[in-house]
């Protein structure tokens, strides 16, 4: 049985976004976390000495990806609620969070921050170079859209099925959802690189008349985009980051720049 109302698992959604308010070296997270299920916890346990022996339990260690931390919360509540009517022992709540935390992290990480961020910071990039002044309120609606509904959601997921959860995130299935991000990625990068540089190709254009010329350095400006993407396709595949590759990309520019190859 349930007792807590979606109003209040919105207003521990809403609390989260202040997780990282009094981060620690030693708690890391656990104060913030504390914070936002504090109101439910007063709910469900009416005793002082359970709400008391219940603040003490959460503010032990915790870390985890922010945008996942609402379904932790919503589970942690679950777990409560069963540990208020006798059910279960404490011992579960923390090895549960513990475990939870732990995978939260991974995958909201890997997918928010390594994959999500890279590309949709490409993809605004399209815009800027556009001249779309909507530029940086189009990046953040983009990066915020999947992030709030996750942070949102999350409470009332993790609340409703508890430990069963992660069968739910499953269903997402991220490590195709982040490969498919990185494609993209490379592949917007690929669509940007002869688009938007232009290439001095004076030691294979040279003899070319002039009514070619303009011709002939499109087709070396594909080229290179084309052995770029190639290189850095091999690079992501041998498992580099796409942040790096991206960097790797700004050096080899800056190089070729300083050659008189890139203006």
């Amino acid at each position: 049985m349930r007792n807590l109302s979606r109003l209040m698992l919105a207003r521990i959604a809403f609390r989260s976004f202040f997780l990282q308010s009094s981060w620690n070296y030693r708690g890391m997270m656990s104060m913030g976390f504390l914070y936002a299920i504090s109101p439910a916890l007063d709910q469900i346990h009416q005793s002082t000495h359970a709400r008391e022996g219940a603040y003490l339990r959460h503010l032990e260690y915790f870390n985890t990806n922010p945008y996942f931390s609402s379904i932790v919360m919503g589970v942690t509540l679950a777990l409560e609620e069963r540990l208020s009517r006798g059910e279960i022992g404490e011992d579960i709540i923390h090895d549960t969070k513990e475990g939870l935390m732990t995978a939260c992290a991974a995958v909201g990480d890997g997918l928010f921050w390594d994959s999500w961020r890279p590309f949709i910071a490409v993809a605004a990039l399209t815009f800027a170079f556009g001249n779309y002044l909507m530029t940086p309120l189009i990046f953040l609606a983009l990066y915020n859209l999947p992030h709030l509904y996750f942070r949102f959601a999350g409470v009332y997921w993790g609340y409703r099925e508890g430990t069963h959860v992660i069968r739910s995130l499953r269903g997402f299935r991220f490590p195709q959802i982040r490969q498919n991000l990185r494609y993209g990625t490379m592949i917007m990068l690929a669509y940007l690189i002869p688009n938007h540089v232009n290439l001095h190709t004076p030691y294979l254009l040279t003899n070319l008349p002039l009514e070619y010329f303009y011709f002939g350095e499109k087709v070396v400006q594909g080229i290179g985009a084309l052995f770029l993407v190639t290189l850095g396709t091999i690079a992501y595949r041998a498992r580099i980051d796409v942040l790096m590759i991206s960097f790797l990309l700004m050096v080899c520019a800056l190089v070729f720049f300083h050659w008189g190859i890139l203006i």
